[in-house]
This record gives C-alpha cells, sequence and structure tokens, in this order.
C-alpha cells in the first residue's frame, strides 16, 4: 500500500485532473493538496479531508480487508475517499462498482471485523 506521503507528491501533481468514481456517477477532481488537507469536488459537491482522516481510512481498510462507501456515511465525502484509495492503490484492490467496496486483493490473515458488504 502507498503510504499518506507517496498520495500526498501524487496528488500534488495531480491538481485539477479527475479520477473515477466508485459506485457513483461521475468524477471527482483533485482541488486542492496541502501539508495538513485534501480538497476533493466529488459530483460537484466540495469534500475536504484532513490526512489524518485519509490515514485512518487506509488502516481501516487494511486491517478489515474492505472498505464500502456505506459503512462511511454513504455520502459524496464518503464516495470521494473510497473512490481515492481505490484509484492511487488500483494495484493493491478489487473495485466492485455495483456495491461500492473495494477489497484488498491479496488478503493474508482473518479482518479485524467480519465483512458486512455485499458482495458481487
Amino acid at each position: 500500500m502507498l503510504t499518506v506521503e507517496t498520495m500526498k507528491w501524487r496528488l500534488e501533481r495531480m491538481k485539477g485532473e479527475s479520477f473515477p468514481l466508485v459506485q457513483w456517477q461521475g468524477a471527482a477532481r483533485v482541488l486542492d493538496v496541502s501539508e495538513t488537507s485534501l480538497d476533493l469536488l466529488v459530483s460537484g459537491i466540495r469534500a475536504d479531508y484532513t490526512w489524518e482522516r485519509v490515514r485512518i481510512t487506509q488502516q481501516r481498510l487494511v486491517r478489515n480487508q474492505e472498505l464500502s462507501i456505506a459503512e462511511l456515511g454513504g455520502q459524496h465525502d464518503a464516495a470521494g475517499l473510497v473512490s481515492l484509495l481505490a484509484y492511487l492503490q488500483a494495484d493493491e484492490v478489487v473495485v466492485s462498482q455495483q456495491t461500492g467496496v473495494i477489497r484488498l486483493a491479496d488478503i493474508e490473515g482473518t479482518p479485524q471485523h467480519q465483512p458486512t458488504a455485499p458482495r458481487d
């Protein structure tokens, strides 16, 4: 998995560029990247994240081996964050567009929490 520092570096070079959304229609666009935060435009709605939130969410994905838009609240900020991880970690995850779930491609051990997201 990419570190948060590597994500920052990549996203700094993507300002103004878009990436596809998981489950939702449209794309997210990188508005701004700073040392403390990331700002995206998700289907036309601004979503602001701290890097701490991105790090904690990525850790949750690793611990539980999956992450869904629904478990993060189902709103535009959840769709943006799941889609961001799916885009940046594309070699590490499998994406279900239908259910809005990303899963680790290479699973080792058992998840910290029992998976609850629907399967395709």
